[in-house]
This record gives structure tokens, C-alpha cells and sequence, in this order.
């Protein structure tokens, strides 16, 4: 059988991704549906697998950012709804309806491109000052409901499920739904879904969630795990001298004794640079500290605790997994999990088990 590849690998479990899809489409309690957004390539994890295996679970709204990722995911899925979260922009309504893409209109100049030209979504702005058509824009506007599809708003607060912004945002979106009786509404995100029912309207839209990261801040996380990132070890150094500098300024020292693996991932490959003398990694339960900067290509962690036997030439270092988190080292890194999976690059080969199971 071959090795493991001899690169940063990113193992994405398809089936984890499917039980959370079905575990938040569970806390609709039968009664609602659940899209599914798998924008910025499915959050980095790969959206040539992910969709269709949502789509295998019974998903059949997909919503990405962009009119080129709509298009990218039509040609992956024939026969789901797609909507484009960015809108329709000039010159861009042939695109939408050559692909049968339902654009986000966000505000009165997405709506004067589009016109009469087909189906479209509405986004209300209802706290974010993100995008959106503000409440006072909707009280003049005279949409076509007919190709109305969908009205949605957007959380800002809901992984803080206390945060009286919550309340006030499903407030002022339910008023705008009473102006369009009967059009399909989405407000829960996947923080939304954990609120109460009352967030979840007629479609649930979780992204984070179907990934595993931590939708709450103030609960355990009731998402599994779906992601496996590791690095092959480049080389060890035995240290033989007391006060030894590790990387770039020299910014950490070692004694005599320690035995540091340089690693073969670095920032070019997503791993941030905040994480230098942060983060860890996992070897056999093992925890061994990421020492030093984190440079282009290589990071430096400290794996004097693993038994010699384990120090093999094929050694990986984990870094994400089952008993440790994406959501761990995003706040090692100060920053959150859609971050460090967006940012895994091209360099990190992603595996889905069962393909690689059959390769090998």
C-alpha cells in the first residue's frame, strides 16, 4: 500500500457533514426546511464533495456568495435552488438566468438591473449595516411578488443567544414579512437555529455548523467534528546546548535535550503566523507546542515528550481533529474557525476517507 501523502492534508468526512446537516434540519422539529451554504468552497472543505453529499441527504437550497460560485456549483448540481447571497450586479443578469441562479437583491440598484427578469430573493437589513435593503426602503417598494421566492434577514448576535439584539432583529423581521404574506422566509442562521423556533421561519440557513465549528458561545458545542488536518514531519533537532534560539528573532530558547520537528505547513499553507508560540499539535494524545514563528512553509513544534519509538520517519503532526477542534486552535490564533479553514490553501491536499481508504 502507498504511504500517506508527503504533504499537509486536510481529511474531510463527508458522513459527519451529512449528521450535521440532519441534526440541524432536526431542530425544525419536521416542520421547516434547511438550505445549506457551502460559499467560499464549502468553507475551504471542498464544494465538488460537500454539495453533492448534502444533496444525497435530501438538501435542495444551496446558497453561495457570488454569481462565478453559483455557476460552479450548477455545473456540480443540476436540479437544486441556488441563491447568490452578493446579488445581481450590472451586466450580470444573462449570467443568472443562463444558470437559473436566484440572485440576493440587496438593495433598490440590484433590483432596477433585475427588474422583471425572473425569480429573485429578497435581503432585508434588519441590524447588520451590512447589506441589505434597509425597513425604511421597504416601505416604499413595490416588488414583483410574483417572482418573489424568498425573503431573508441576518442575524448579528445569535451565538449569543442573551443578546437582546436577537429579539429586536426578529422583531422588525417579522413586520417586514407581514408586507409579503405567503413568500418563504429565512432568518436563523446556524447560531439562529439554536436560539429558539421562533428564529427559524420557513428555512433554516446554517453554513458554520454543517463544518463542526461551535455555533454558541455559551453552550458545548453540539456539532461533530468533520475535519482531520495533519503535517508530515521534515526533520528533527536534537538539541546539544542550553540556550538554544528557535526561528525567526530568535523568539523562544530551548535547553539541552529537547527534540523539536520541524513540519512541513506553514502561512503560505494557511497556518496562520498568530499561532506561533500559541497553538499545539497532537501526536498519539500527546500535546507538543508549536515553538517559535510560524514561517512561510514550516512550523516548529516541540515533541521532546513523544516516546523515541513514536518519533518515526513518517511521523504527522495533528493539528485539528476529533479532540482537537477547529474552534481551539481559531482562539489560539484569535480569531474564529471560518477563518482557519478558509485560509487552508492549495498546498493542503484535501481527502475524503472513503476515496482515500479505496486508494490505498
Amino acid at each position: 500500500m502507498p504511504d500517506f501523502p508527503h504533504n499537509p492534508t486536510l481529511e474531510v468526512n463527508l458522513d459527519a457533514i451529512v449528521r450535521n446537516y440532519e441534526r440541524l434540519r432536526g431542530e425544525t422539529g419536521g416542520n421547516g426546511c434547511s438550505a445549506a451554504v457551502v460559499k467560499a468552497n464549502a468553507y475551504g472543505l471542498g464544494v465538488s464533495r460537500v454539495a453533492p453529499a448534502l444533496y444525497e441527504a435530501g438538501c435542495r437550497d444551496f446558497f453561495v456568495a457570488t454569481l462565478d460560485e453559483a455557476m460552479e456549483l450548477r455545473k456540480i448540481l443540476g436540479g437544486v435552488t441556488i441563491y447568490a447571497f452578493h446579488g445581481c450586479r450590472k451586466g450580470q443578469v444573462k449570467g443568472f438566468l443562463a444558470y437559473n441562479i436566484i440572485p440576493v437583491l440587496n438593495d433598490i440598484a440590484q433590483l432596477e438591473y433585475w427588474q422583471d427578469s425572473g425569480k429573485y430573493a429578497l435581503h432585508i437589513d434588519t441590524g447588520m449595516c451590512r447589506l441589505g435593503i434597509t425597513s425604511e426602503e421597504v416601505a416604499y417598494l413595490q416588488p414583483a411578488t410574483s417572482n418573489l421566492q424568498l425573503i431573508i434577514s441576518h442575524l448579528a448576535c445569535a451565538n449569543e443567544p442573551s443578546n437582546p439584539m436577537n429579539k429586536q432583529q426578529l422583531a422588525l423581521f417579522r413586520q417586514v414579512m407581514r408586507r409579503f404574506p405567503g413568500v418563504t422566509a429565512s432568518l436563523a442562521n446556524s447560531s439562529g437555529v439554536f436560539l429558539s423556533k421562533d428564529y427559524h421561519c420557513d428555512m433554516l440557513r446554517p453554513g458554520c455548523a454543517l463544518y463542526g465549528i461551535s455555533p454558541n458561545t455559551t453552550m458545548p458545542n453540539p456539532m461533530e467534528n468533520v475535519v482531520t488536518l495533519s503535517a508530515p514531519v521534515l526533520q528533527y533537532r536534537h538539541i546539544d546546548e542550553d540556550h538554544t534560539t528557535v526561528g525567526y528573532g530568535a523568539s523562544v530558547v530551548v535547553g539541552k535535550g529537547a527534540v523539536l520537528a520541524t513540519v512541513e505547513m506553514g502561512y503560505a499553507d494557511g497556518f496562520l503566523r498568530a499561532l506561533g508560540n500559541k497553538a499545539f499539535g497532537v501526536v498519539a494524545g500527546i500535546r507538543v507546542p508549536v515553538i517559535g514563528r510560524v514561517s512561510m512553509d514550516m512550523v516548529t513544534v516541540d515533541v521532546t515528550k513523544v516516546p523515541a519509538h513514536l518519533r518515526r520517519n513518517n511521523l504527522r503532526i495533528l493539528f485539528i481533529g476529533k479532540e482537537h477542534p477547529v474552534d481551539v486552535i481559531a482562539e489560539a490564533a484569535g480569531t474564529i474557525g471560518y477563518e482557519i479553514f478558509t485560509r487552508l490553501g492549495t498546498r493542503v491536499q484535501r481527502l475524503y476517507p472513503a476515496e482515500h481508504a479505496q486508494k490505498r
